[in-house]
């Protein structure tokens, strides 16, 4: 299947809004509050278009909870938008954190991850220093153009742990050049293509042992950084302002086409979807499922031989809830694996005492995400079937161990207090 044929598609994922090119009258108070108004409704007008694609057409299954959900939802983007977009120099690079326990969580963001964005150009030359860390993944991807236009973006470059497993060893202290043009001094330094024009650097740092392994502390800055920065004119103001404007209703639409393509899949069997720009390498597996107060819904699939794998709910803003506190995900050095070699996985709203549970309670209706990275073959599309859950354990192997109240209570105040070690919970 090609990327065109998926709905994920970039080019279903244009921007709207139109730099201004009506007078501005800032001689008075009233024609400078004018101005300002008309670039408010564009972006109040973007907030309700936002509001709207999230709250209406969907099922009904959790409907106020949705509800309260989509207006935090909105406030999180614009925190993001704002931070990453419309704050966002050229000439004064910044890494700004896309995912969260308060901040936001971006288009079904996996708990395993932390997530960095910055918006750069090719006409500069930049440099990122400091300690990768000691995630299981970590990963820098350069696209081409911005996120608030999806058409035309695309992967410029990429390097990982795996590819440069010495440069990027544990711990290690890196130094990575992002320039048009490989630099004839790189030395022992990496480098990463900038295409011309606009494009953006994204980090991923995944992490399968959520105890041990340590955050990157990085630095990005600018070659022959200039002094003082720039003050804002007003193309750069209304360029900045309209990014977040476009990022809201670009990615209202692909979160749109995204969660559709959940509540499409199979009931019974998930299968593969193509996510054009996604995590490189990746194999994407998104379903859906219903469970009520006294259902389970056991999710059978295996280990393909992947470097890395996990799995989360989600709900319906395209979140994994709040994940830090709720047995909510778990990744392939998490799970209990059965002697069959299948990995048995149950959700329901009562914990059930067995290793690989995830917590459905509160709601009926869940999204559900697997990711298989460089799988050494094709993974197997995970089942789904629902049991009532004074039964889940008559469907499990026999020998399924047992987790009590207070190991179960022990695991998942470990599991909070690695979020903020992992720095999860900075801005």
């Amino acid at each position: 299947m090609s990327d065109n044929d998926t709905t994920m598609a970039q080019t279903n994922f244009a921007s709207r809004s139109q730099s201004a090119d009506s007078a501005a009258d800032f001689s008075s108070d009233a024609g400078a509050l004018a101005y300002a108004n008309r670039q408010l409704d564009e972006l109040v007008a973007a907030m309700r278009y936002k509001l709207e694609k999230h709250i209406t057409g969907w099922p009904g299954d959790d409907r106020e909870l949705d509800t309260h959900e989509a207006l935090r939802h909105l406030l999180r983007d614009i925190s993001f938008g704002h931070a990453a977009y419309m704050e966002a120099d050229y000439a004064n690079p910044n890494l700004t954190k896309m995912s969260g326990t308060s901040r936001v969580q971006f288009q079904l963001p996996s708990p395993d991850c932390v997530y960095h964005s910055a918006v750069l150009h090719g006409d500069y030359r930049y440099r990122l220093r400091g300690n990768r860390g000691s995630a299981c993944v970590f990963q820098l991807t350069v696209y081409s153009g911005h996120a608030c236009d999806l058409v035309g973006w695309k992967t410029q470059s990429m390097i990982n742990n795996f590819d440069a497993p010495e440069q990027l060893a544990p711990e290690r202290e890196v130094e990575i050049v992002l320039s048009r043009e490989r630099p004839a001094d790189l030395g022992n330094a990496l480098w990463l293509e900038l295409p011309e024009g606009p494009c953006e650097l994204h980090s991923r740092q995944y992490y399968a042992d959520w105890q041990s392994e340590k955050p990157a502390d990085l630095v990005l800055t600018v070659d022959d950084q200039p002094f003082p920065a720039q003050l804002l004119d007003r193309p750069t103001a209304e360029t900045r302002f309209h990014r977040l404007v476009d990022l809201l209703r670009v990615h209202t639409d692909f979160y749109r086409a995204g969660v559709q393509a959940h509540l499409d899949a199979d009931p019974v069997e998930i299968a593969e979807l193509k996510i054009p720009g996604a995590f490189e390498g990746t194999n994407y597996f998104p379903g859906h499922f219903r469970c009520q107060p006294d259902q389970a819904v056991i999710i059978e699939t295996d280990d393909p031989d992947s470097l890395y794998w996990n799995t989360a709910l989600f709900q319906m803003q395209y979140e994994p809830g709040d994940w830090w506190a709720r047995m909510s995900s778990l990744n392939g050095q998490q799970v209990h694996t059965d002697a069959d070699g299948k990995i048995r996985i149950v959700c329901s709203w009562q914990d059930p005492g067995v290793p690989n549970w995830l917590d459905a309670s509160g709601r009926v209706l869940h999204l559900i995400a697997y990711r298989f990275f460089r799988a050494a073959r094709t993974p197997a599309q995970p089942r789904l079937t629902t049991v009532p859950l004074a039964e889940v354990r008559a469907h499990l192997p026999a020998n399924t161990p047992t987790v009590t109240p207070a190991e179960r209570r022990a695991l998942l105040e470990r599991r909070l207090v690695s979020v903020y070690r992992r720095r999860c919970g900075d801005f």
